[in-house]
């Protein structure tokens, strides 16, 4: 049963990787082709956080009042509406494309931000806390499988069948990802507290049940500096959000180009995914974050000083395994230190807080990237994350956090 839960969830995970891609590539891309502004794409990634901000606490608590699994339908309903949405519009209102791409990516990530923590909430259900380092880490390698496809054609299939047709293709690989987790089957039933705090929440307020979570997180002091480190280090996002500007100003690459510098990034998620509990217990949770930081900083100066598109490839292939290993960490950290009946809003709010500075952060990038040329942003970045990489090598809390659990 635990066996086929996994090949479940992780198939599941990997369609909606595939849509994901699909859907963020088409977007920016004509985002920016639509406006030839950095500042309108960098509101892309505005959006998306404000959204998580504002939103994000409060879908936490609906997901620790339903079942995870409902709360991932309901997400992936929403995502196949929009697909069907962005196409009629294209077809009809093409006048209007631009503000219903924007409504778009609003309902976009408010689903993810709903499937997300549920997934978090559902992994220790079907599989065990003992296998979530081991499950995250099949779950990244696929999920990069799915961004290899995804990237991949999505600059072809806007050629080939027009944005109407990738904003359905998008919908029908989210149809695919919630009718294979209509058959992932629970092997841990809730506990008894876990069962009277669903029910004490039906008679409980939200913003009650919302100040509950924060507590929660405030008071597990390793978690919570964890977040405000995340917080800090989402200040590189001045630089990361505007990597389509770098490579078309910069690199002087065309989309197919992109799609190809974004698939080479997710051939190496899926090796590190495959090998990352291998990689993750080499060392304390608290060195891996210090190291890798050390590393994505480097890269993120390396793309910055370059010109050479397959050199700036190399260093974003740097990039993305810190970050991959960051997230692994982060992730696992999240579900296994952070009781059930709290995980849908402590993740919620720690996704919320983390992201605070992010949204004028990428404006800002923007902004700038529109006066000057881009690539300083991207020395800056690396510089930050350089210097944050101190802070879990140092501070007592997150030093105090134990090797993860192997399964």
């Amino acid at each position: 049963m635990i066996k086929r839960n996994m090949s479940l969830i992780v198939t599941n995970q990997f369609f909606t990787a595939i849509a994901d891609s699909i859907f963020d590539l088409a977007i920016l891309w004509y985002v920016y082709q639509l406006t030839d502004s950095a500042l309108y794409a960098s509101m892309v990634t505005a959006i998306v956080v404000l959204t998580g901000i504002t939103a994000g606490p409060l879908i936490g608590v609906f997901i620790d009042r339903t079942t995870p699994k409902t709360s991932m339908q309901i997400g992936y309903c929403l995502m196949i509406f929009v697909g069907i949405m962005l196409s009629l519009v294209f077809m009809l209102w093409l006048d209007v494309l631009l503000m219903f791409i924007y409504v778009a990516i609003v309902i976009q990530n408010m689903c993810m931000v709903l499937i997300n923590p549920a997934l978090g909430k559902l992994l220790p259900r079907i599989v065990g806390e003992s296998r979530i380092v081991r499950v995250n880490g099949y779950i990244s390698s696929t999920g990069k499988t799915g961004d290899l496809i995804g990237q991949s054609i999505s600059g072809f299939l806007i050629g080939l069948i027009g944005f109407a047709g990738v904003m359905l293709t998008h919908s029908g690989i989210y149809l695919l990802a919630s009718i294979l987790l209509m058959f992932v089957i629970s092997i841990k039933k809730t506990s008894e507290g876990v069962e009277e705090t669903a029910a004490a929440s039906k008679t409980s307020g939200w913003f009650r049940e919302l100040k509950d979570g924060f507590l929660t997180l405030y008071r597990n002091r390793p978690i919570f500096k964890m977040v405000l480190f995340a917080t800090a280090l989402n200040v590189t996002t001045v630089a990361g959000s505007l990597l389509v500007v770098l490579v078309i100003d910069r690199y002087g690459a065309n989309a197919i180009q992109f799609g190809f510098m974004n698939a080479a990034g997710a051939l190496m998620g899926i090796i590190i995914g495959l090998i990352a509990s291998k990689i993750i217990h080499v060392a304390k949770p608290n060195i891996m974050l210090g190291s890798m930081n050390l590393l994505g900083g480097l890269a993120f100066i390396g793309m910055g000083m370059v010109t050479n598109l397959y050199i700036g490839t190399f260093f974003f292939l740097l990039m993305t395994f810190s970050s991959i290993i960051i997230n692994i960490v982060f992730g696992s950290l999240l579900i296994i230190l952070v009781k059930d009946e709290f995980r849908g809003r402590v993740m919620t709010l720690t996704s919320a807080l983390a992201s605070l500075l992010i949204p004028v952060v990428a404006v800002t990038g923007g902004y700038v990237a529109d006066l000057f040329q881009v690539h300083y942003l991207f020395l800056f970045a690396g510089i930050w994350m350089i210097a944050l990489g101190f802070f879990p090598l140092i501070d007592k809390d997150v030093r105090s956090i134990k090797e993860l659990p192997e399964g």
